[in-house]
């Protein structure tokens, strides 16, 4: 190395011991030309606020030209955190640090200028800096993202636990049912209905995401949680989004069973509706696609919910015809069924199972005098009833 280069190094070196002399006027400026060109800085910071903010970094930026080395960022990994924690766009900060290593170079430049040697070596020092902002750019960027994804990691587990708590009724965080519902982002009272579906029973762009989203783009607001037995969704209907148009649109995306709660009006109520959802879904037959609706359930949910209890009563009440050929018993059953679902009519039960009344008709005594049972009499009936039913939804406990 020459004397005149070792000369205009240290001119370079001198120039920028200068503006660490000076660095509240330079941090000033920095500060001042970042709010002009970033405008969220001017509502973030005062001036004054942003000047201390640069120093730490034009500091560092300085001491890398003396050195001729790019360090590790520490300072830029404590300001991508610290800007990370308090929400300011990735996108600003690093503009803001552009901004600054700009001015800086400028500084440096005008400097040097009056001494082409010293400019000389400046251009060499240039490598140095600029290398220094890129590897605080990534530094920043690496921390910044580190706390945004320990506060996405954080935000699920609180909205795992709201989810766990609104659905249950049972919180771990000491949260009421208010707190509850500002986590979720949902209203307090409004008009409310719970469904309740078999595990992985929606299609695949149909799954509690997507449900979620295309709720949201109606402009209704729901929440899913996927449970080992189920998965839950609460659904705040609106004026234009009532019951029957959420079932409408639950029969067109599951490939399962799923229930819905009857519709009630305060998010405290959510557990209980869990409750009938559950028992909605467990009404409808096994292995079909199908949307139970609470008030539709009533008399299927007890005996799903008494499986014990029915399966007792069916088999003692139907005892001789379970004892018949499995294809003997479908027919005598489907024809009560469709009987049931005709209210009666052995004319309207017909037509349903494409034969004459008079067939339904020597059905219905055949089964008679195998259960000892006559559906005229409305004790009987009563039995008959819930052993179909019975037979529809435990099938294998009640031949077992």
């Amino acid at each position: 190395m020459t004397s005149d280069s070792t000369t205009a190094d240290a001119r370079v070196v001198s120039a920028c011991e200068l503006l660490l002399d000076d660095l509240d006027t330079l941090t000033l400026e920095i500060a001042r030309l970042i709010r002009v060109d970033e405008p969220y800085y001017v509502d973030y910071m005062s001036t004054r606020q942003l000047a201390d903010a640069v120093r730490p970094n034009v500091i560092v930026g300085l001491q890398n030209v003396i050195q001729n080395e790019a360090n590790q960022p520490t300072v830029s990994r404590r300001t991508g955190r610290q800007r990370a924690e308090h929400g300011v766009p990735l996108a600003a900060v690093l503009h803001a640090y552009r901004i600054g290593t700009r001015h800086m170079w400028h500084q440096l430049v005008r400097r040097c200028r009056p001494d082409p040697e010293a400019s000389q070596a400046l251009l060499g020092s240039a490598s140095v800096l600029w290398n220094s902002l890129d590897l605080s750019a990534q530094a920043l960027t690496t921390a910044y993202q580190d706390v945004e994804t320990e506060r996405l990691f954080h935000d699920s587990r609180l909205r795992e636990a709201a989810l766990a708590a609104l659905f249950s009724g049972v919180t771990t965080t000491g949260q009421g049912p208010a707190e509850v519902a500002n986590a979720l982002r949902l209203p307090k009272v409004g008009r409310f209905v719970v469904v309740a579906s078999d595990p992985r029973s929606m299609e695949r762009d149909g799954s509690a995401v997507s449900v979620e989203r295309a709720l949201s783009s109606l402009g209704v607001r729901s929440v899913w949680r996927s449970e080992a037995d189920s998965e839950l969704g609460l659904v705040a209907l609106t004026k234009t989004y009532r019951a029957d148009r959420l079932n409408r649109y639950l029969a067109t995306i599951t490939t399962g069973r799923a229930g819905m709660s009857d519709v009630f009006e305060s998010i405290v109520a959510t557990p209980h509706a869990v409750t009938e959802a559950l028992m909605a879904r467990d009404a409808a037959t096994p292995g079909t696609n199908v949307v139970m609706r609470f008030d539709e359930a009533r008399v299927a949910a007890l005996v799903a919910a008494a499986p014990e209890l029915s399966t007792g009563l069916a088999r003692d009440t139907l005892d001789k015809l379970l004892e018949l050929p499995a294809d003997e018993q479908t027919v005598l059953l489907d024809t009560l069924q469709a009987w049931f679902d005709a209210e009666g009519s052995a004319a309207e039960a017909g037509c349903r199972l494409h034969c004459h009344q008079n067939t339904v008709r020597y059905r219905l005594n055949k089964l008679a005098q195998l259960t000892g049972r006559d559906p005229r009499r409305p004790g009987d009936l009563t039995r008959l009833y819930l052993a179909r039913e019975a037979v529809r939804l435990l099938p294998d406990q009640v031949r077992g």
